[in-house]
């Protein structure tokens, strides 16, 4: 059913994603998938910004990615897995390379952000969802509490005196 799987990775939070791998080679395992493993460092985004910086940044960034990407592989996965790192926006370098590697499965790891972050920003997983050429198969923890604290808010409980 499923010959590519994408997993991509926030290694800002690898340890959270980690605890999917095993899932992600379950399924993989099952359909005889191959696992394309990915993840997305963050553009300069305006070239006034990236004017600040050597031109070599970047590309250093890039292989440094790339090492800790292949080290949680490593780490992660009991087989061989494929392993990318793409400059950009984390969704749509996701899509793209959803594209570009003729993937049929994206799983992603999701937390809820809580629904002020979720209505004003939305997710990586939600862009993802909505615009992936293949389908999208999002796991969430079972306890919220092994969620990243980055990700997870909640209103704040301390009221207001308005006077």
């Amino acid at each position: 059913m499923f010959k590519k799987i994408l997993f991509p990775v926030d290694l800002a939070h690898a340890e959270f994603a980690a605890g999917f791998a095993s899932d992600v080679e379950r399924i993989a395992d099952t359909c005889g998938a191959q696992i394309e493993l990915m993840t997305a460092v963050p553009g300069f985004g305006m070239a006034i910004v990236a004017s600040y910086f050597p031109p070599e940044t970047e590309q250093r960034a890039l292989r440094d990615m790339d090492a800790r990407l292949r080290a949680f592989a490593q780490e992660s996965f009991n087989r061989p897995v494929n392993c990318s790192v793409t400059l950009g926006t984390h969704w749509k370098r996701i899509v793209d390379t959803a594209k570009a590697k003729q993937i049929d499965l994206i799983v992603m790891p999701h937390c809820d952000k809580g629904w002020p972050e979720s209505m004003l920003l939305g997710s990586c997983t939600q862009k993802v969802t909505e615009r992936a050429p293949c389908s999208v198969l999002m796991l969430r923890p079972i306890d919220h509490a092994t969620c990243p604290t980055s990700t997870r808010s909640t209103l704040p409980s301390t009221r207001h005196n308005l006077r």
